[in-house]
């Protein structure tokens, strides 16, 4: 039985958000160093300021980055940027909150703006970079037992399927997997990838 999505997300005491923000860094150099490993050519980094303005104004963009740009400014956020090594332009990003308070990451958005770029090293390799991060991001956190996918498109729910994320109600309102479900999808993308 999953868990019903709670939309009260309640986050970290103002003392820790320090610490959530220590922990995205470290995942960020952790994800780097995969993504340098398997020789994709990207360059991952938190969002900054002319990041986001820039995702809210490409004409790639599907999703309203807009109407979470008060989540990207909360204290607890959770969220990156994807890019070519040679380039200056998001090609990817994802935007989540970590609630410490019961140990869940709730990921909002998550878009590929190169999905019709087959020859882009990010194209179709998004959601397993995010679930890494995700799953190191967590494995920092003590407190941590999984992560939700809220509101996930229709299109994308078996996709999400396959990294361990299941749907919390009939109503696809969120979807959800447990830090284990996350860290054997995890385990077996690194098999995958690094073999």
């Amino acid at each position: 039985m999953q868990p019903q999505y709670n939309t009260n997300i309640k986050t970290s005491y103002q003392d820790q958000s320090v610490t959530i923000q220590q922990d995205l860094q470290e995942t960020i150099s952790f994800l780097q160093q995969f993504i340098d490993q398997v020789d994709l050519g990207l360059s991952v980094q938190s969002l900054t300021d002319n990041d986001f303005e820039a995702l809210v104004r490409d004409d790639r963009t599907v999703l309203n980055w807009l109407a979470m740009h008060g989540h990207y400014l909360h204290e607890d956020s959770f969220h990156l940027g994807f890019r070519l090594v040679s380039e200056l332009d998001i090609d990817g990003a994802m935007l989540g909150i970590y609630a410490a308070s019961d140990g869940q990451l709730h990921i909002f958005l998550i878009e590929s703006l190169v999905r019709n770029n087959r020859t882009h090293p990010l194209n179709g390799r998004l959601t397993t970079l995010v679930v890494i991060a995700a799953t190191y991001f967590l494995a920092l956190r003590e407190e941590s037992v999984g992560a939700y996918v809220v509101q996930p498109h229709q299109d994308l729910i078996q996709h999400y399927e396959q990294f361990g994320f299941e749907a919390t109600s009939d109503a696809n309102v969120a979807m959800y997997a447990s830090y284990e479900s996350l860290q054997a999808a995890q385990e077996r993308i690194l098999a995958e990838l690094l073999n």
